[in-house]
């Protein structure tokens, strides 16, 4: 067997067929306009991923409500406005050799204009303490149609599919979390009313956008707080998702809030933190799981696919430090990859609203 064989077998992900097993996962780069449309470095920062290789990409959190806009210069799909500058990119990347997926995004609490299930207290920054509106009924209700109404206006735009983004403690992580929902409603308390929100989400975009388009969905495994949402509840949410008419779970575990936690800080700077929690999730699902986490290296991306511990890897960092990491892998010029170090110069320049940059691009 030639080395690296695995990541270059196709895959089946709904209807499309990916080239090899090397995704892109969403990463936020601050690289859009002010007012939300899509910059001609947005285009060319996929554009050259897709040229590398990566089958398919997962265009960073895109804000389906501006109510719901996180960092300044979040691509936006909540008007019909946006929807040429939208074309722009999926046509650049499917042009290029990828698929195109849109993520649809809502902060909740971490939004701009903070809301969330229930007005549970959050802080952006020690001296910054927030405590969101608590959704009404009719905010839910909103917010269901304007997802699926972002997921159509992503295939009007020519994009092969959408992503939820149900991780890292956004909108849809706060409902399932007994953490953060409090609600006593039909949206609250027990496990079936705490991820009723996402199901109707699923049931939403299918509604606008169709069953055949491609829905996949950021996935929280688990929540590595005491009191939040487990293992266990991930497995049967990953269950109702697939159920649902979800084609792929790209999982993501743990919190904003849990990473701050020096046990956690420990575990999440390992190589492949990830793989374990995501075989969980994947032995109760059929459809594809992507892992995600610390997977900096071929070799192990290829021995995470030739174990059987996931479908695809998700890669963000690695494919921002280096482009063309994709295509050194087929040329079989691995030595000439540029690792991402972890060093977050590029998270830090975002949270102060400036361009990501990585710094190993010195190197090339």
């Amino acid at each position: 067997m030639k080395p690296f064989q695995l990541l270059f077998t196709p895959l089946n992900v709904g209807n499309l067929v990916l080239k090899n097993r090397i995704t892109l996962a969403p990463m936020f780069l601050c690289y859009g306009n002010s007012d939300g449309t899509v910059s001609e470095k947005t285009i060319e920062f996929y554009e050259r991923r897709a040229k590398a290789g990566v089958s398919l990409l997962v265009v960073e959190a895109s804000a389906v409500d501006p109510g719901g806009i996180g960092l300044t210069r979040m691509i936006r799909v909540d008007s019909d406005n946006y929807i040429k500058g939208l074309s722009l990119l999926a046509k650049a990347i499917k042009d290029a050799g990828g698929y195109a997926v849109l993520q649809l995004y809502h902060g909740g609490r971490y939004s701009q204009q903070p809301i969330a299930p229930s007005p549970v207290e959050t802080y952006l920054a020690p001296e910054k303490k927030i405590i969101p509106r608590a959704m009404s009924i009719d905010d839910i209700t909103e917010l269901i149609t304007k997802f699926g109404e972002a997921a159509e206006r992503a295939k009007v735009a020519g994009f092969d599919g959408v992503e939820l983004h149900g991780a890292s403690g956004y909108l849809l992580t706060q409902f399932i979390s007994p953490r953060t929902n409090k609600r006593t409603d039909k949206y609250g308390g027990s496990f079936e009313n705490r991820i009723r929100f996402p199901l109707e989400l699923v049931a939403s975009i299918r509604e606008h956008a169709g069953k055949e388009f491609l829905l996949g969905y950021r996935f929280l495994s688990d929540e590595w707080l005491p009191d939040g949402f487990t293992l266990n509840e991930g497995k049967m949410l990953a269950a109702r998702l697939e159920e649902a008419g979800v084609n792929y779970l790209s999982c993501n575990a743990g919190t904003y809030e849990s990473r701050s936690i020096p046990e956690i800080i420990k575990r999440t700077s390992k190589k492949g933190y990830q793989v374990d929690i995501t075989y969980e999730i994947k032995k109760e699902v059929k459809i594809p799981v992507f892992v995600n986490g610390r997977i900096n290296t071929p070799e192990l991306a290829e021995k995470i696919i030739r174990k059987g511990k996931a479908d695809a890897v998700a890669l963000a960092r690695p494919l921002f430090a280096d482009p063309e990491f994709v295509q050194k892998i087929f040329d079989d010029r691995t030595d000439q990859i540029i690792e991402c170090t972890n060093d977050m110069l590029c998270g830090r320049q975002i949270v102060q609203g400036i361009d990501a940059v990585c710094s190993q691009w010195k190197k090339r």
